[in-house]
C-alpha cells in the first residue's frame, strides 16, 4: 500500500513497455505518444525497451532501458507491457483501448531526397517475409519510377520504401516520403491509419 504523499507524486506518471523482437513497435509507440500525451492531459507518459533497442526511441523524451525499469516501477503508477498476440496489432489494440480514432502521423515531406529504393523483404513475427517473386515485381516497380533498388539495403539513406512491416518502412513514411506496404502481417489497418497517403500493394 502506497502512502498518500507516494501516490500524489506519482499518480500521473505512467509507463508503456515492449520487450519483445518487433522493434518496429518501437517506432510506433515513438510516433503516437503525443497522440496519446494530447489524449490524456497531464499524463506525464515514459517508454520502455530493451536496453539494446533504445536506438528506436532516438528523439523520444522519457526513455527508461529495461535495466533501469527494474529499479524504477515504484515510480510509476502503472507499468503496461504491449504483447502480440500474432493476431490483433498490440499497437493498434492500445489506440483502440485509448479511443484514440484518428492517429494519422502529422509529416512534413522533405524539399529532396534520394533516388535509391530500398525493398523491405524481411519482417519479425508475425509478418511473413516477401517471395522472390514479390521482390522482383516490386523492383520494376521501382525502377520504373526511376529509382536505383536495393534489396534490405541500408533504409536510412532512402528516398523510397517497399516492402513489409519493418522499421524502415514506418521511418521513412515518418519522413514523409513514398512509401508502399505489402501486407503480409497484421498491421495493415495501422500503417493506414497513421500514414493516410501511404500505399497498399497486394500482391
Amino acid at each position: 500500500m502506497l502512502a498518500l504523499e507516494q501516490y500524489a507524486k506519482i499518480k500521473n506518471r505512467y509507463c508503456l513497455g515492449y520487450f519483445g523482437h518487433c522493434n518496429e513497435y518501437l517506432v510506433q509507440l515513438r510516433l503516437i505518444k503525443p497522440l496519446l500525451e494530447r489524449k490524456f492531459n497531464g499524463l506525464h507518459l515514459y517508454l520502455s525497451c530493451k536496453d539494446e533497442c533504445v536506438e528506436y526511441l532516438q528523439g523520444c523524451d522519457n526513455v527508461v532501458p529495461m535495466s533501469s525499469l527494474r529499479h524504477k516501477k515504484i515510480e510509476f503508477a502503472h507499468v503496461k507491457e504491449v504483447r502480440c498476440n500474432g493476431k490483433i496489432h498490440p499497437i493498434s489494440l492500445l489506440l483502440q483501448e485509448c479511443n484514440i480514432t484518428n492517429c494519422a502521423i502529422p509529416i512534413h515531406p522533405p524539399k529532396d531526397h534520394t533516388n535509391l529504393c530500398v525493398i523491405i523483404s524481411k519482417g519479425s513475427y508475425p509478418t511473413c517475409n516477401l517471395t522472390q517473386s514479390q521482390i522482383q515485381t516490386l523492383s520494376k516497380i521501382a525502377k520504373d519510377k526511376g529509382y536505383e533498388v536495393q534489396i534490405d539495403g541500408n533504409w536510412q539513406s532512402a528516398g523510397m520504401a517497399l516492402g513489409v512491416e519493418s522499421i524502415g518502412l514506418f521511418e521513412i513514411a515518418s519522413r514523409g516520403l513514398y512509401t508502399t506496404l505489402v501486407p503480409t502481417g497484421i498491421g495493415t489497418r495501422l500503417y493506414e491509419n497513421m500514414f493516410p497517403d501511404g500505399k497498399i500493394l497486394k500482391l
